[in-house]
């Protein structure tokens, strides 16, 4: 064999390596059509805290978001016994934060300015809506998104809200 075939056949093995694929999640998505992920903004009475994220402190009232779901609304004017007032449902939620008298909070790809000004009431009044302000809600371990949960393979006007196990 020839020195520059040696040479030759050399560079094509080191060229030749398997490609290394990104290890799939073990969570199914969790969908909403458009129209239901915005009219799903409600509140109602108080729910369980399950995965509490963030916490912040407005006019004697604490808000908690819960991870996926939405917020969570405990009235401390009373320190010593604070009571659970209720909750915001707010699917695809994992992020918030407030300013002045707005919640600004991640409604799956939208985000969302809530008035904060009755935050008391069991009314909700969303300010603003800006539509695809986020990219999709990745797995909770990291994986990829299976090909059959991607947007161009799933239904139409679909929006990932969450994973679950």
């Amino acid at each position: 064999m020839k020195p520059y075939h040696l040479l030759l056949l050399l560079v094509l093995i080191s060229g030749c390596r398997r490609d290394e694929q990104d290890p799939q999640t073990n969570y199914f998505p969790v969908l909403l059509s458009r129209e239901s992920l915005e009219r799903s903004i409600t509140f109602h009475g108080p729910v369980p805290i399950e995965i509490p994220a963030k916490v912040y402190y407005k006019d004697n009232f604490i808000l908690i978001s819960e991870r996926f779901k939405g917020v969570h609304v405990i009235d401390n004017t009373d320190p010593a016994k604070p009571v659970n007032r209720g909750y915001i449902n707010v699917p695809g939620c994992v992020d918030m934060a407030v300013k002045g008298n707005v919640l600004y909070v991640d409604n799956a790809v939208d985000m969302l300015a809530i008035d904060l000004s009755s935050i008391g009431n069991t009314v909700i009044n969303v300010l603003s809506r800006t539509k695809n302000a986020f990219p999709e809600l990745t797995p909770p371990d990291g994986g990829s998104v299976p090909d059959k949960y991607k947007p161009e393979n799933r239904p139409p006007n679909t929006i990932l809200v969450g994973w679950e196990k």
